[in-house]
């Protein structure tokens, strides 16, 4: 893109790996988007879902806590009840609950949380729907995120409850604005393909100037268990036909005390036509640094 003009990164997933890769986007750029799974059926959010009928806030309230202005907003937003009838709930979960009981928006719920924790850029769902993921897992049918996460295996198949579920207005035209869209890192399934999953959104993303997928650095317990860097790669792009991926950023350097790490073939991925780009992002743990990853991301934009 022009030296000089302002960069549009989207960032696509969910959890602690959205997070990771919102800490490196805003680095680069103010105009940062997050599109955020809504899918989570766990804690807090499962027991929102269940009472109110919403979609899941949380990994949403983790992307505005991401982008948050300053560690106090942060903080607030992050600020989990311990004792009583309440124990268990962030606070930035039982405001998007509020805002969308107040507004009879649950997409402008999200917008008014982030708008109070000054985040830098924008927070939205993939689909306003409150939809639920199904998966097949070597022919066992599982429903629901937190059981299709610690399932039994790999996931062969996974399908969103409704599963024709509209992709929201502002995620495909934020995508289809997009210099970079980055995919991951974070659970493969349960958070990246679920927010790819509703209608028109991976049909934007492919819009975009560039698509990056951010490789994680380990196997998860059941979703992905025993799948290398190229079973990734066509596992997401048979999930997600037309999907266009301009690079796959995977980590180069130590891999000490990760125990299940996403062993990478460059020659097999290669064979699945994903460019590949190499560096070193690892953090503390089996976690992406995100000061690492905006370095990286860095040289796709310029």
């Amino acid at each position: 893109m022009p030296s000089g003009q302002t960069p549009r990164i989207v960032c696509v997933g969910g959890g602690h790996g959205l997070f990771a890769a919102l800490r490196a986007a805003r680095q680069l750029t103010p105009d940062v988007t997050a599109v955020v799974t809504v899918a989570d059926d766990g804690g807090s959010s499962g027991v929102l879902r269940h009472q109110l009928g919403i979609p899941a806030p949380g990994d949403l309230r983790m992307a505005i806590a991401a982008l948050a202005a300053d560690p106090d907003r942060e903080a607030v937003i992050q600020y989990r009840f311990k004792d009583g009838e309440l124990a268990g709930h962030p606070l930035g979960n039982l405001l998007i609950a509020a805002l969308a009981d107040l507004r009879g928006d649950f997409a402008r719920a999200v917008e008014e949380v982030a708008d109070l924790a000054g985040a830098v850029g924008h927070v939205i769902p993939s689909t306003a729907a409150p939809v639920r993921l199904r998966a097949d897992i070597g022919g066992v049918l599982v429903a629901g995120q937190v059981a299709i996460a610690q399932g039994p295996g790999a996931v062969d198949r996974l399908w969103l409850e409704p599963e024709r579920a509209d992709g929201h207005e502002a995620a495909i035209e934020a995508l289809e604005r997009a210099d970079l869209v980055v995919l991951g890192p974070g659970s493969l399934f349960t958070s990246v393909v679920a927010a790819l999953l509703p209608e028109g959104i991976v049909a934007a993303t492919s819009r975009a100037q560039r698509v990056a997928l951010v490789l994680n650095l380990a196997q998860q317990n059941g979703e992905t268990l025993g799948l290398d860097g190229a079973d990734h790669v066509r596992r997401l792009l048979a999930h997600c036909p037309g999907l266009r991926l301009d690079a796959v950023l995977i980590h180069e350097g130590s891999w000490a005390r990760i125990a299940r790490p996403v062993k990478v073939n460059v020659a097999a991925l290669k064979a699945v036509r994903a460019p590949v780009v190499r560096a070193d992002l690892r953090g503390p743990g089996a976690a992406h640094d995100p000061d690492k990853l905006a370095s990286t991301l860095k040289g796709l934009l310029w």
